[in-house]
């Protein structure tokens, strides 16, 4: 559940740079706030960047697919204990 006090930043590059709008601005900002020191990486669950963007899960699932397709963000697969989980890391512009 989201915090009253919670917030997104969208940086101007986002927009201008990437072109990105509507859901995918909303996910690449949010993956962007935790990767944006080029190590961290986004380990949160597909529900929190569903309510933070008011979707569906299959919404936010294309939406992350394309950012991936579109080399914004980098899809990081680990396995633990037979349990499949993902992170994403944002790809920072030159």
């Amino acid at each position: 559940m989201l915090n009253r006090d919670s917030y997104i930043h969208v940086n101007a590059f986002m927009v201008t740079e990437l072109g990105l709008k509507g859901n995918e601005l909303l996910a690449y900002a949010i993956i962007y706030g935790f990767s944006q020191d080029g190590e961290g990486e986004y380990r949160g669950g597909i529900s929190y960047l569903c309510e933070w963007l008011g979707a569906s899960k299959p919404t936010v699932i294309n939406a992350l697919k394309s950012l991936t397709e579109k080399g914004y963000i980098e899809k990081i697969e680990n396995t633990v204990n037979k349990v499949k989980f993902n992170s994403y890391k944002a790809v920072l512009p030159l």
